[in-house]
C-alpha cells in the first residue's frame, strides 16, 4: 500500500511515501515570496524579510506570488505536481501533519483517574472554550506525583481540519487523516520509550527554528519552538563557510540552552538523561559534539528507527508516523462523526437503535392501519335503520367483533421502543453503559428486564453511580413501577465494574391520540 505523507512548515513542505512500511521516496519543498521590481528598478520582496536561511540551492524551490488571492493554495498544487511527477505512482492514501502554531496545547492537572474519564472532564473544557460540541484532540499523559496527574491536550480547530482538506481536494487528493508534530514525533521514538528512566530531549532543528520535544516512558514532558536568526551571519559576505557553520553551530546551541533552561524551570525532578538532535539544518554532527559537551549528556542524530534513506534525519517525524500507520497505532485528528452520540460501548449500538426503533415505528404505522380500516367498518355496521328501504345494517360477526376486540387490546399494550431508547440515549449517566435490554409481556402488561455497567475507581462511589442511574428511572417518562435493582460487582480486563439488573414496566401507547 502506497501512502504518501506531507509535513508542513513554515517555510518548507516535507513528503515522503511510504510502501507497506518501507519509506521509497522523500524530498523538501522551499517556498517563498516572489519579488517584484519598484519604479527605479531595485528588487524588492513582496513580504517582510524571512528570518530562516533560505534554500537557494535547493532544485524544489517553489516561489509563489503574495498577490494572488490563495498564494498558499497555488503553492501547494506546484508542489502535489511535482510529487506526482517523482513517485509515477498511484496513491492509496494520504497523511498530513499540521504546523505545530496551528495546534492548541495545554496542560491540565486532574486527580489520577483513568483515562477515559479523564478524556471526558478535557473534552468538556475545550468544548465549552470552544464552542464546538465534539472537539477534535487528543490527551497524552505528562508529569504525575502521588495523587495528581498532569495531561496534555493537543487540540485542532474543526475549521482548521475543513481548510486543509478543502486545499488538497483542489489538488485532487483526498486527505486520509491529520496528526501533530507531537504525535508524530512520538511514534518515532516509540521503540526507545521504554528504555527512558528520566526525560529525552528531542531538537528537531529547521531552517530558521527549533522544536523541542521532552519526552518520558509514557508521554510528553514539555513541547517549545523558538527561532534562531541566521539573517546576520549570511548578510556578512566577507567571512568564510568553516566560520558561517561556527556562528550558527553557537546559536542554535545558544537556542537550545534558552529551551532546556525553560524546561529545567518547569520540571526540577526530570532530568535530561539523552538528547537527539535531528532536523533539515545541515551539520547535524557538529551540533551534536558541541551540546554533548555543553550540557554534559550522551546526544544522538536521530531517527531513533532508521529508514535506509539518504538524509532520514531531516524526516523522522513522517518515518514516524508511517510506522505508527503501518501498525494502525497513529493518532489522528477528524471533525466529531455521528457515533459519539450514543452511550453505548460500541458504535454497533447505533445499528440496534436504528433497526429497531425502524421495526418500531413500522409495526406502529401498519397497525394504525389496519385499526382504521375496522374502525371504518364497525361505524358503518353501526348505521341506523334506512326508513326508505326499510332494511338496517348488517350486524357484525361475532368472528369478526372477536377480532376487533383482540385488536383493540392489542393497541392499548403497544408500547414505541424508539422513544425508550431516545431517552436513554439522552438521560443515561457519564460512566454508565447499557449492557442489555430485553422486552416482554406479561399479564397484558409491558416489561423491560435492563442490565447496565458502571466502571468503579477509587474516585467514583459505588452508591454515587446506583443513585444517579435510579434517578433517571425515577424520572422516566416510559418507565414506571421498577422494582428493586440487583447489584453485582465484577472484574473486567484489570478494571472493576457494578452491575446493575432491574425489571421495570414500560408506559404503553397512548390509543386515544
Amino acid at each position: 500500500m502506497n501512502i504518501l505523507i506531507i509535513d508542513i512548515r513554515d517555510t518548507c513542505l516535507r513528503a515522503v511515501l511510504s510502501n507497506d512500511g518501507t519509506l521509497e521516496y522523500c524530498q523538501t519543498f522551499d517556498f517563498e515570496p516572489l519579488t517584484s521590481e519598484t519604479s527605479d528598478g531595485q528588487a524588492t520582496s513582496l513580504e517582510t524579510v524571512t528570518k530562516y536561511e533560505p534554500a537557494k540551492e535547493n532544485p524544489y524551490l517553489i516561489y509563489y506570488d503574495t498577490d494572488e488571492k490563495k498564494p498558499w493554495d497555488f503553492a501547494l498544487k506546484q508542489i502535489i505536481n511535482q510529487i506526482r511527477s517523482d513517485i509515477d505512482t498511484s496513491l492509496d492514501s494520504v497523511h498530513l501533519i499540521v504546523p505545530s502554531d496551528e495546534v492548541v496545547i495545554e496542560k491540565h492537572l486532574l486527580p489520577k483517574m483513568a483515562k477515559p474519564d479523564a478524556l471526558k472532564l478535557i473534552e468538556r473544557k475545550i468544548a465549552a472554550e470552544t464552542k464546538e460540541e465534539f472537539p477534535p484532540f487528543t490527551i497524552i499523559p505528562a508529569t504525575s506525583d502521588q495523587k495528581t496527574q498532569t495531561w496534555c491536550s493537543l487540540y485542532i480547530p474543526t475549521s482548521t481540519l475543513q481548510a486543509y482538506h478543502k486545499a488538497f481536494s483542489s489538488c485532487r487528493l483526498r486527505l486520509t487523516s491529520i496528526t501533530t508534530p507531537i504525535n508524530a514525533m512520538i511514534d518515532a521514538f516509540r521503540s526507545v520509550r521504554e528504555a527512558i528512566f528520566n526525560a529525552h530531549a528531542i531538537f528537531e532543528i529547521q531552517r530558521g527554528f527549533i522544536e523541542a520535544f521532552y519526552i518520558s516512558a509514557d508521554g510528553i514532558l514539555h513541547f517549545q519552538r523558538q527561532q534562531f536568526d541566521t539573517e546576520e551571519i549570511h548578510a556578512n559576505s566577507d567571512i568564510d563557510d568553516e566560520k558561517i557553520l561556527k556562528l550558527k553551530i553557537f546559536k542554535i546551541i545558544n537556542t537550545i540552552f534558552s529551551i532546556n533552561t525553560n524546561y529545567q524551570s518547569a520540571n526540577p525532578a526530570t532530568p535530561v538523561q539523552m538528547a537527539w538532535v535531528c532536523g533539515l539544518e545541515s551539520g547535524l554532527d557538529e551540533i551534536a559534539t558541541a551540546l554533548k559537551d555543553a550540557m554534559g549528556i550522551e546526544v544522538g542524530i536521530a531517527p531513533a528507527m532508521p529508514t535506509g534513506l539518504a538524509d532520514e534525519s531531516a524526516y523522522v517525524p513522517l518515518a514516524g508516523y508511517a510506522a505508527a500507520l503501518q501498525s494502525n497505532s497513529a493518532t489522528g485528528y477528524a471533525a466529531a462523526d455521528f457515533f459519539r452520540r450514543f452511550p453505548l460501548r460500541k458504535t454497533s449500538g447505533l445499528i440496534i437503535y436504528a433497526v429497531t426503533g425502524c421495526t418500531a415505528l413500522a409495526a406502529v404505522i401498519l397497525t394504525e392501519i389496519e385499526y382504521q380500516a375496522l374502525r371504518k367498518q364497525a361505524k358503518q355496521i353501526k348505521q341506523p335503520i334506512n326508513t326508505k328501504q326499510g332494511k338496517s345494517a348488517p350486524a357484525a360477526s361475532a368472528a369478526y367483533t372477536k377480532n376487533l376486540d383482540a385488536l383493540k387490546k392489542l393497541t392499548t399494550r403497544q408500547f414505541v421502543f424508539y422513544n425508550l431508547f431516545r431517552e436513554l440515549a439522552t438521560d443515561l449517566p457519564d460512566g454508565v453503559y447499557l449492557e442489555n435490554l430485553d422486552f416482554k409481556l406479561k399479564d397484558d402488561k409491558g416489561i423491560v428486564n435492563i442490565t447496565a455497567l458502571a466502571r468503579l475507581d477509587d474516585k467514583i462511589a459505588e452508591n454515587m453511580l446506583l443513585s444517579k442511574f435510579m434517578t433517571m428511572l425515577d424520572n422516566s417518562s416510559m418507565l414506571k413501577n421498577h422494582l428493586e435493582p440487583a447489584i453485582t460487582v465484577l472484574a473486567r480486563d484489570k478494571e472493576r465494574f457494578m452491575k446493575i439488573s432491574i425489571t421495570s414496566e414500560v408506559n404503553p401507547l397512548d390509543s386515544t391520540k
